[in-house]
């Protein structure tokens, strides 16, 4: 494996909440995720046909985490269920997408409805409602 390194700009740099040794990387068509004790990723998506823009892991999933891309989709992988391919696409914007946050899960009020705020280069900030699979730990 190389060392690692991105083929352009790193846009997204975070920590995985539930495993702060673990963080996640997001530049030119690929993420990377790393592990503080190892010198090249220990995993990383697929190259994608563009550009990233941006990452957050779940709060409440360990292994699933959205990326924001250049052609207006936000991509959600769960490593823990499939390695090598997208667990969930959808087109969001027409616009290339620049941000998103998810909100936090509340173990202890479960029948809340939980969101992905998603900006894009436009100054629109979109809210997509999370499906259960997407949020419960």
């Amino acid at each position: 494996m190389d060392s690692g390194k991105h083929h352009g700009p790193v846009y997204s740099l975070q920590r995985n909440p539930m495993y702060p040794k673990v963080f996640m990387s997001v530049g030119d068509w690929t993420s990377k995720i790393w592990h503080d004790e190892q010198k090249a990723p220990i995993m990383q998506t697929r190259y994608h046909s563009s550009y990233l823009t941006s990452g957050c892991w779940s709060p409440s999933r360990a292994g699933l985490f959205f990326l924001t891309r250049m052609d207006g989709f936000l991509d959600v992988w769960d490593f823990f269920y499939r390695q090598n391919e997208v667990a969930y696409s959808q087109k969001v914007s027409d616009s290339p997408l620049t941000t998103i946050s998810v909100s936090p899960y509340n173990a202890n009020n479960p029948n809340l409805s939980y969101y992905a705020a998603i900006g894009d280069s436009e100054g629109t900030v979109s809210m997509m409602q999370l499906s259960r699979p997407l949020y419960e730990p």
